[in-house]
């Protein structure tokens, strides 16, 4: 199995605001339902508020490359945010 994997920062993006947050994503085994996923923390504080609504949104990766994924769990007080996405990872 290949993995890509990518470790650094992102925006992500729900219902009008960005959020600028810490990606730990990897692609999965094409037999589990979704391509790509991981954990997601908010930067700053001050963003755990807007974490907490989080339910999906886009991802856009320094390069400029955004994918759709969906929260998984919601790590509520934490700025914490486990996702997945569906379609082609963005890394």
């Amino acid at each position: 199995m290949s993995e890509n994997v990518y470790r650094g920062w992102a925006t992500l993006i729900d219902h009008g605001f960005e959020i600028v947050v810490h990606a730990d994503l990897a692609t999965r085994d094409p037999g589990q339902s979704a391509t790509w996923g991981g954990h997601l923390q908010a930067d700053r504080d001050e963003d755990f508020e807007l974490m907490a609504k989080v339910r999906d949104g886009q991802l856009r990766l320094p390069d400029g490359a955004e994918a759709d994924f969906t929260a998984v769990t919601n790590q509520v007080g934490t700025g914490g945010l486990e996702i997945a996405g569906g379609a082609a990872a963005p890394f």
